[in-house]
């Protein structure tokens, strides 16, 4: 154990302080440069060729035109939707999608490992996709380039899985803290994200930190500092309307619980089963996105300046409730058919779009309780999000420094809780979330439970007896004394005559039998036996024998071959799963130091 000031530590902490920042710089300069491409796909395609700019966010300084002829509007999506499928597909599909997914699954599965080449394709593809009027986000493809570069930096220093993991998901932090101006959230999110339950990736958090507020200082000298959104001063300050805040939760995860399921209903039923080649579907779900626009051209783009209109009041309850519905269908279309994209940013102008309408219905239905609309659509855009991404903090903490609506905490809070819990686990955005930490492969060798997961009875069978002394229904009281004094064995199991198990006699039952008097003595095993603990199986995961024997006296469990037919094949006790459990643990150890050495020192 180091002290908490010798030079080792202090040189291996300022070390991840270095790196943190470098990746932070990394993922400001390449907020930067996605921006850029942003505008500059938006310009030529959205503007020049399908004659439209929508309102932006006020931070954004948008000049909003049009559109001078909707019937241009498909034109642009389609061209936009066929450049980034032929570059996607052709050089890097793990672009396809919305991001944050894949990082996700690189934490889990890859060993947080991103290729080089998926930072500049997805942003070149997602510039394009969201340029031509497509209804994505932006955070997808600023998350892949701050954690390609996260990964990168890990392979170029040799560092252990867990630590370019950390070094991944840190650049994710810098990424979505430079481009959403939300540091803290970020790192929130970077470190939540990976998990459907309420758990953190805590080692994340710290490296995260310092990585995100290094992008966001860079890319606002670029960008502008301030707030996304233009929000008026607001507060909470009335208890009573934590009711109406209720309502607006549950209205949240009622939308959240058909938001998810039409997106991946649209990319597993629709997309993934339509013939023809994969490059030319994300031109078809763009083409019929542009073909909603023709009717409703507010479904194209980010979304930002009508949750601004929101926040104002100028937009009707009809208005938002029908563009709630086509924003929805419009996202769908636009990432489900293979385009490029993040999910965050739809997300967020759903929810505000949906806090806004219930907000001005709130005012007609209950007056003396209702809070200001525009409170409900700050309140709305983290709950929904919180809902559906599983991240009831990190939304929370988002939307507060993307709208510096820090008076709504306790509402925020209120209302990400309750759209949390009420929406199933199974029902999110990330698909390759996990549940826990716990059933992470990351965490493969960390928990003795995750070890017992992975082994089976049959790996104990080994060390076991081949089958242990079992004794028959008509065996004497007498016999099974003898049988108890001349071995170690704990439990026996009573079998039919083709070993069938019929039930169990322990050691410890013997010897209170043996305590009566001979009048009160079973004349044989059947008359003493009582139903087997388990039993278990060869199959059988050691975490399943593991809790059989801590709920039992005796420290062995009957195998049977099979559920069915439960002919005894061998004992299981406490000493031979501990034995399998310690060779399985030597072996982990081993495997990680040859890693470590053969990608050398860890940081």
């Amino acid at each position: 154990m180091l002290p908490p000031f010798s030079d080792k530590r202090l040189r291996r902490r300022g070390r991840w302080i270095l790196l943190s920042a470098l990746i932070g710089v990394v993922a400001g300069v390449g907020a930067i440069l996605f921006d850029l491409l942003f505008h500059l796909a938006q310009r030529w395609l959205l503007g020049e060729v399908g004659r439209f700019s929508p309102p932006g966010a006020p931070l954004e300084h948008v000049d909003a035109f049009g559109p001078e002829n909707v019937w241009l509007l498909p034109l642009s999506l389609a061209l936009g939707g066929l450049v980034s499928g032929l570059l996607v597909y052709f050089v890097a599909p793990e672009a396809e999608g919305h991001g944050t997914d894949s990082v996700i699954k690189a934490f889990h599965h890859r060993l947080g490992k991103v290729r080089k080449r998926v930072a500049p394709v997805k942003a070149i593809a997602s510039a394009i996709t969201i340029g031509a009027g497509g209804s994505a986000g932006r955070e997808g493809p600023i998350a892949q380039i701050g954690a390609s570069f996260g990964s990168f930096l890990g392979d170029l220093l040799k560092v252990t899985h867990h630590e370019r993991r950390i070094l991944m998901m840190a650049g994710m932090a810098g990424g979505i803290g430079s481009i959403f101006r939300a540091p803290l959230g970020a790192s929130f999110f970077s470190a939540e994200v990976l998990y459907s339950k309420p758990e953190f990736e805590y080692e994340v958090l710290l490296p995260g930190l310092i990585s995100a507020i290094t992008g966001y200082s860079i890319y606002s000298s670029y960008a502008g500092w301030g707030f996304l959104f233009d929000v008026p001063e607001i507060s909470f300050h009335e208890p009573r309307q934590l009711a109406v805040y209720a309502a607006l939760g549950v209205a949240c995860a009622l939308l959240g619980a058909l938001y998810p399921k039409f997106f991946y209903f649209v990319r597993d039923q629709i997309f993934k089963p339509m013939p023809g080649p994969t490059w030319i579907k994300p031109a078809i779900g763009m083409t019929a996105v542009g073909l909603i626009a023709v009717v409703f051209p507010q479904a194209l783009g980010l979304g930002y300046g009508y949750v601004q209109q929101a926040i104002e009041g100028s937009l009707t309850v009809q208005f938002l409730l029908l563009f709630v519905a086509i924003k929805i269908v419009a996202t769908s279309l636009t990432i489900s058919s293979g385009g490029s994209g993040g999910v965050f940013g739809p997300s967020l102008v759903i929810g505000g779009a949906l806090g806004a309408a219930l907000g001005q219905g709130f005012v007609e239905w209950v007056p003396g309780w209702a809070p200001e609309p525009a409170a409900c659509v700050m309140v709305g855009m983290g709950g929904f999000f919180a809902g559906v991404a599983k991240t009831p903090f990190a939304a929370v903490i988002m939307v507060m420094e993307m709208t510096g609506s820090y008076g709504l905490l306790v509402p925020s809070l209120l209302v990400a809780a309750i759209a949390y819990l009420c929406l199933p686990l199974a029902i999110r955005l990330y698909e390759n979330q996990v549940p826990a930490r716990l059933d992470s492969p990351a965490h493969t060798g960390s928990f003795a439970n995750d070890i017992l997961r992975n082994l089976t009875v049959r790996d104990c069978l080994e060390e076991s007896e081949p089958h242990g002394r079992t004794i028959s229904l008509d065996t004497p009281f007498d016999q099974l004394i003898n049988l108890t004094a001349s071995g170690k064995q704990t439990v026996f199991p009573v079998v039919a005559e083709d070993d069938t198990l019929l039930g169990e006699l322990t050691l410890e039952d013997i010897r209170r039998v043996m305590l009566e008097t001979e009048e009160q003595r079973p004349d044989m095993a059947g008359d003493m036996m009582h139903s087997v603990v388990g039993p278990l199986t060869p199959g059988d995961n050691l975490s399943v024998a593991a809790a059989l024997l801590a709920g039992r006296a005796s420290d062995t469990v009957i195998v049977v071959d099979d559920v069915q037919t439960q002919h005894v094949v061998a004992l299981l006790s406490r000493r031979e799963l501990i034995l399998t459990y310690g060779r399985e643990i030597a072996r982990l150890k081993e495997t990680d130091h040859r890693d470590q050495a053969a990608e050398g020192e860890p940081i």
